[in-house]
């Protein structure tokens, strides 16, 4: 067996990854407690200590509104932490897997955003990522990287849930419609990296679900199909939200890479959203 090890094991994306990839292969869960990926030694006990082939990088900074009053917190996880994975992995010839952003774009693009296309981040907590791609990419390590975007699923906090508790709650609801990508089940994002592993994939390639939305289409379709479609839902401009950190108008992601390596295309948004309501709706009524 393969073994992996997998760093913030804990989170949105870890949890998802680790409950699939333990099904085949020997993975090793991390999280802040077992590996601090600020932390040079740390990464390299953590990682040279179980020696996998493969090293599954989820710790992130991801509080991007956060990070434009704590920038020095935000570059320490994402640039310097990544850097410390690579280096450690580097070291016994583990191969590198981990995430990047939409919003390393500025939103100007016409079309869905390629791998190749120029960056320009325009908030710090994007800027942090941009640094974690760049650092991974200087390490010389063996590496893929996956941009992804408005993730959600069961293993955390995301905006489905904050909208249906909010709805709950009975508060009226003002979410951007004015900022257009694509929501991504954290379900299938996992499938997509046990799909590239399998396909030998290296590199920066996208992945999200099919289709674009606005945040207001998302709300509106999470809150229609729960208990909350009476909930009071307004669009608003980006400008007019309490925002500190400017976000990409645009950021929609070509999926043409990914379907040329793995021959599988992702589902649509509204599909994934759908299974995800039903299974909150298993786990308790909606609000």
């Amino acid at each position: 067996m393969k073994r992996i090890l997998l760093t913030g094991g804990h989170g949105l994306l870890g949890k998802e990854i680790g409950n699939l990839l333990r099904r085949r292969f020997d993975v090793r869960i991390t999280d802040l407690q077992e590996c601090d990926v600020t932390s040079l030694p740390a990464c390299r006990g953590a990682i040279g200590g179980f020696r996998p082939q493969v090293v599954i990088h989820c710790a992130a900074y991801t509080a991007v509104d956060r990070a434009e009053a704590e920038p020095a917190a935000a570059f320490a996880v994402n640039a310097e932490g990544t850097r410390n994975v690579a280096l450690a992995s580097r070291e016994i010839g583990a191969l590198v897997v981990t995430f990047g952003t939409d919003y390393v774009f500025d939103g100007t693009s016409s079309r869905p955003y390629r791998e190749e296309d120029p960056v320009h981040p325009l908030s710090v907590y994007a800027k942090s990522k941009l640094a974690a791609e760049e650092a991974l990419r200087e390490t010389g390590c063996d590496h893929l990287l996956i941009r992804s975007q408005w993730l959600f699923g069961p293993g955390g906090k995301n905006f489905i849930r904050t909208i249906l508790e909010k709805a709950g709650r009975g508060e009226t609801l003002r979410v951007a419609s004015d900022q257009t990508g694509c929501p991504t089940s954290t379900k299938d994002l996992a499938g997509a990296v046990e799909k590239l592993l399998e396909a030998g994939a290296r590199g920066t390639v996208h992945f999200s679900n099919g289709g674009e939305a606005t945040w207001f289409d998302l709300a509106r379709f999470a809150l229609d199909r729960s208990a909350s479609g009476a909930a009071a839902l307004l669009p608003a401009a980006t400008r007019d939200l309490p925002y500190p950190a400017s976000r990409p108008p645009y950021s929609v992601l070509s999926k043409e890479k990914y379907r040329e390596i793995t021959g599988d295309s992702p589902r649509p948004w509204d599909v994934a959203v759908a299974e995800f309501l039903g299974s909150l709706s298993a786990e308790r009524p909606i609000p």
